[in-house]
């Protein structure tokens, strides 16, 4: 069956479309709102590290329930549209603390939707998961992108954030009643082991624990690989995380608040474009190649932010940022996928899953008393010491791997 004659993933991707472009909408600038209302550098930052950690934690009992009741719309329903809530909570109030309160309970209920949906389309792939999952991962692309985009014309239009907030909530309770109401499950139950572990897109937002943390570990303590790749990972993620939880408001101190919006959908355009060639360049070269391109794309591309001074300038920046972020998130998910153990290919996959989130919990707590000494721009210079520990450890400590296409064509 065409994928596009299934009702259910028809409903499932367009409710995700929807809630996407309300998380490219308001994201780029809750930490510009934030600020606007006295929020220091620490609440800034802690909108990244609470939303991070809540939302990876709290995955794991929401799954839970769901498999037991056998239910899955309702989570995802209640998971986007109490999120889309949230950012209108947010645009009403003018007192910082409240707004990382509202961005915990964000985290919370957005996990509500996460491993629920990868468990219907599991249930609804069956023999074509990995073509559902492609196709609903690039709706989810297609969200953000736009929504990232409509965010900046609409606070081009209006000069309001709370304004942006509160369209990004009402495509948020859209896309609740387009899963309540649109979707039909059967309320059977999924064998998560089955599940596979995509590795987040965009920068900041949690990855899913396994569901048995014990096995994670036994992965990494069995596969020296995976275990030096995830320590790699972490470190990258922790200057990702301390450079991007604040990216938004180094944009706003160097140009108009109107740019932050469109640069952050130049760089999803980038991702879209990019992310199909370096998988194709991964079935091709040695993927741990492509991996430290990846590493060195995260130098070049805070160089640029260090340097330029012009909103056109920084679009360079932003295509570039897309390019590392693809080059890298491809390979280290091709790798995990060659070498994990065999009937353990998900787990392994979570495992770099939680390097991304904690390294997102790290970095932007490294950022708060870096930014606080030495301003926002020193705070990209320091972020190379975790690029290049991270580095360091993939050059030394993983190996070189081709990928089982290229082995056979040579055979």
């Amino acid at each position: 069956m065409r994928w596009y004659r299934d009702r259910n993933l028809v409903a499932l991707s367009f409710a995700f479309l929807l809630s996407n472009i309300g998380w490219g909408m308001a994201w780029p600038y809750l930490p510009v709102y934030i600020s606007m209302i006295g929020g220091s550098i620490l609440y800034i930052t802690l909108l990244s590290i609470m939303f991070n950690l809540f939302g990876s934690i709290s995955q794991y009992p929401w799954a839970r329930i769901s498999d037991r009741t056998g239910h899955k719309k309702i989570f995802i329903s209640l998971g986007n549209g109490l999120s889309g809530i949230m950012f209108y909570l947010m645009s009403l109030t003018m007192v910082p603390v409240m707004i990382v309160e509202y961005r915990v309970l964000q985290g919370i209920f957005s996990s509500m939707a996460t491993p629920t949906a990868s468990a219907l389309i599991v249930e609804l792939g069956k023999d074509n998961m990995g073509m559902y999952f492609g196709i609903f991962n690039s709706f989810i692309e297609l969200g953000y992108t736009v929504g990232s985009l409509l965010g900046s014309m609409i606070y081009v239009l209006s000069g309001s954030i709370p304004m942006i907030f509160t369209v990004a909530m009402i495509l948020f309770i859209l896309s609740a009643f387009v899963s309540q109401f649109l979707i039909r499950e059967e309320g059977s139950r999924i064998d998560r082991s089955r599940i596979p572990f995509p590795t987040f897109r965009h920068e900041g937002r949690p990855g899913r624990f396994p569901l048995n943390i014990r096995d994670g570990i036994n992965i990494l303590k069995e596969n020296r690989d995976i275990f030096f790749l995830s320590i790699g990972v972490f470190l990258v993620m922790s200057a990702s995380g301390e450079v991007y939880s604040v990216l938004p408001v180094y944009f706003g101190m160097k140009f108009q608040e109107s740019w932050i919006g469109f640069l952050y959908g130049v760089e999803a355009i980038s991702v879209v474009a990019f992310t199909p060639i370096f998988g194709y360049l991964a079935d091709r070269l040695n993927i741990k190649y492509i991996t430290l391109f990846g590493i060195s794309g995260y130098f070049i591309t805070y160089i640029l932010y260090y340097s330029f001074t012009t909103p056109q300038d920084m679009i360079i920046a932003e295509i570039f940022s897309g390019i590392k972020w693809s080059a890298f998130i491809v390979s280290i998910s091709t790798y995990v996928g060659l070498v994990s153990p065999k009937g353990k290919e998900s787990r392994s996959q979570a495992m770099i899953n939680i390097a991304q989130s904690m390294g997102w919990v790290l970095g932007p707590a490294v950022a708060v008393p870096v930014v606080i000494l030495f301003g926002f721009s020193f705070n990209i210079l320091f972020s190379f010491i975790f690029i290049g520990l991270g580095m360091l450890v993939v050059s030394f400590f993983v190996n070189n791997l081709k990928s089982k296409k290229i082995k056979t064509e040579n055979a």
